[in-house]
């Protein structure tokens, strides 16, 4: 008989792979550029830095005790590793970002066209055309694998009047920008932005009063609300063509880990791995979105959130890469600084990543002024000699900044070589 449980161990950091959690470090974590605390080593870089910074780490290993030998081995998850990365495809940027805004602009706006329009014919309870779906789909996904930027700022300009349209493309953009960091393959990519487009198809049957309702739901207004998924699953049957994992993920994107989600309570790996992606980021986008009962969540509150509720609410694993595509500081955010001024997050910092660079466009009196690009990891300072830091991000909008007409500036910048 085996028992397993979980158990840290302490080792070299020159014995670090990619695939471990990290639990503890040797030194404090406020010393250190990992703004959150417990993480996977996705990459090589993670581990350097770990390697600059650390001697030993501790590390969160399996514990298995046979009873009948007393036999106890310790594994961290090399040999499962080992095994995922030869399936893993590494996508590099085929262009630069500016240079795709173009391509993607015109598919983002035919997609945001095409998504409000299968909503106006579905609550006419008519049928819409899924060939279509696939090919701007298909168009989206060409445009992550040359370069997920361009897509990822576009999906940072939001209409609060036309939320559920557009936060089901941008669930689509950020669920396929997270497939591709997962290694997926092309065509398992285009289902997976299939089913982020039409998730909240169901929402085509809730009231208007009740899905824009400003106040809280009443007991009877949740439930009807909560329909909504079993309404999608049900719509997307009955349309012909639409790939079956998008049923699911209809069905099952409000399902939780810890089992205490709608509609059938499934919990663990009972949910499927696309389901568990479109979960989270669901959430991401709502949390950060202006809403008729609420102003939009910054992308680091909402990022905490994510983390905190990993393992429970969402899939431990694919929240730490998310939050690792996202950054602590995203590019494309209004930042506020401690000076008082604010601009345009135009480039994260990989060293520093509490330090990105950013695109001044309002001075410390408040009064827009001359673009400039202040970067915090040369640690400026303000009038009285103090290190000018990150005060709070903020969505577009705020201070009166509209990054669209930044876009192909702040992309090019962003991108820019030292």
């Amino acid at each position: 008989m085996k028992v397993s449980n979980k158990v840290l161990v302490e080792i070299p950091v020159a014995d670090l792979e990619i695939g471990m959690y990290v639990s503890k470090l040797d030194c404090p974590w406020e010393e250190t550029p990992f703004i959150y605390q417990g993480f996977y080593l996705y990459d090589k870089q993670d581990i350097q830095e770990l390697q600059a910074l650390c001697k030993t780490v501790f590390v969160q290993a399996e514990k298995e005790v046979w009873e009948e030998k007393q036999k106890v081995t310790l594994s961290t998850g090399k040999e499962r590793v080992r095994t995922v990365e030869k399936q893993k495809i590494t996508y590099i940027n085929k262009v630069p970002a500016y240079r795709e805004l173009e391509k993607a602009g015109a598919t983002f706006n035919e997609a945001k066209r095409l998504i409000s329009n299968i909503f106006a014919t579905v609550k006419l309870g008519r049928s819409f055309n899924i060939s279509e779906v696939k090919s701007v789909v298909t168009d989206i996904v060409g445009s992550i694998l040359r370069n997920p930027n361009a897509m990822q700022w576009l999906s940072l300009i939001k209409n609060k009047d036309e939320y559920t349209a557009e936060h089901c493309l941008r669930v689509c953009v950020f669920a396929v920008s997270l497939g591709r960091e997962l290694g997926m393959l092309e065509g398992e990519l285009i289902e997976l932005g299939i089913s982020g487009f039409l998730h909240d198809v169901g929402k085509t049957r809730i009231p208007n009063e009740v899905l824009n309702k400003p106040g809280r739901f009443t007991a009877q207004e949740f439930e009807l609300m909560k329909s909504h998924s079993t309404h999608g699953k049900n719509i997307l049957i009955s349309q012909a063509g639409v790939p079956p994992i998008a049923v699911d993920v209809a069905y099952t994107h409000h399902e939780r880990i810890d089992g205490g989600g709608y509609p059938r309570k499934l919990e663990g790996y009972k949910i499927s791995r696309f389901a568990r992606i479109v979960c989270i980021v669901d959430a991401y986008d709502a949390m950060t979105s202006v809403r008729v009962y609420k102003s939009a969540m910054s992308s680091l509150e909402s990022l905490r959130i994510i983390f905190e509720e990993k393992g429970v609410h969402f899939d431990p694993e694919l929240a730490d890469l998310f939050i690792k595509l996202i950054g602590v500081y995203p590019t494309g955010h209004i930042a506020e600084l401690t000076s008082g001024e604010v601009g345009i997050i135009i480039k994260s910092n990989n060293e520093h990543r509490l330090k990105p660079k950013i695109l001044r466009l309002i001075d410390k009196h408040g009064i827009k002024s001359k673009e400039v690009i202040i970067d915090l990891a040369k640690t400026p300072t303000d009038d009285n000699g103090n290190p000018i830091r990150l005060k709070d991000v903020h969505p577009n909008g705020a201070f009166g900044i509209d990054i669209q007409p930044y876009l192909k500036k702040g992309l090019r910048l962003s991108e820019a070589e030292e």
